[in-house]
């Protein structure tokens, strides 16, 4: 017999390493199997225990809790991401058509400021934390963690740059190299299917990586070409 639960309050793999000793010390649970990230588990047993005794575990375990499976949208762990892209789009938006002339190359430039300020912010409230994750799928901060470390600051940079209209040839070629860069590793990890957060704000949200994150990417990269050539 299997069912499916939502396991909540796992934050690493500690938890998960918890959890299933817990769960194994049953004799009527065969195999556990749980997702990090979702905390989608699946029990295998004959019988399976009751519900109720299987949240008696796990409250042994620690500070967990059974729910029951509910499927949802897949776009529902970027909801903070998506926001924020929505904020930054009306917002940059708004300026561009308050002139009563829309620029395409100004409303470009005041977006990718807006994004890089805000993004780098969010890598800046814990730098380590990102240099750790970062170093996980980046090709340059895999073998140099101090490229980790920098990153953040060279998003802040980029952000003001474009904010102040300094020399647009130079921050965009910036740009697009490190959007390169970036969009390797990227699609290296998507593509492996590595279950692995994606850095882009910072640790606070726990993003998945997945091909929203190549595009949210490939759009700067574009952007950054576009406003070169």
């Amino acid at each position: 017999m299997k069912k499916e639960f939502i396991i909540t309050g796992i934050s690493c793999m500690s938890c998960v390493s918890k959890i299933e000793k817990t769960l194994y010390s049953s004799i009527e649970i065969k195999k556990v199997s749980i997702d990090k990230n979702s905390g989608q588990t699946i029990i295998e047993g004959d019988p399976i225990p009751k519900d109720s005794i299987i949240q008696g575990l796990l409250s042994d375990a620690g500070n967990y809790a059974l729910t029951q499976n509910t499927k949802t949208h897949f776009l529902t762990p970027y909801k903070p991401l998506l926001i924020i892209l929505g904020y930054l789009l009306a917002v940059t938006l708004s300026i561009a058509f308050s002139s009563g002339k829309f620029d395409i190359h100004s409303w470009m430039g005041n977006f990718m400021a807006g994004f890089f300020l805000v993004f780098s912010f969010f890598k800046l409230l814990d730098v380590a934390a990102f240099a750790n994750a970062y170093q996980s799928y980046d090709i340059i901060a895999s073998k140099f963690k101090i490229y980790g470390y920098v990153y953040p600051f060279i998003e802040l940079l980029l952000g003001f740059a474009y904010l102040f209209f300094y020399d647009y040839t130079i921050t965009n070629s910036i740009t697009a190299i490190i959007m390169f860069v970036s969009i390797i590793g990227v699609i290296r990890s998507v593509l492996s299917k590595s279950e692995i957060q994606c850095a882009c704000l910072g640790t606070v949200f726990n993003l998945p990586m997945s091909y929203v994150t190549i595009i949210e990417d490939a759009i700067m990269l574009i952007m950054a070409l576009l406003m070169l050539f």
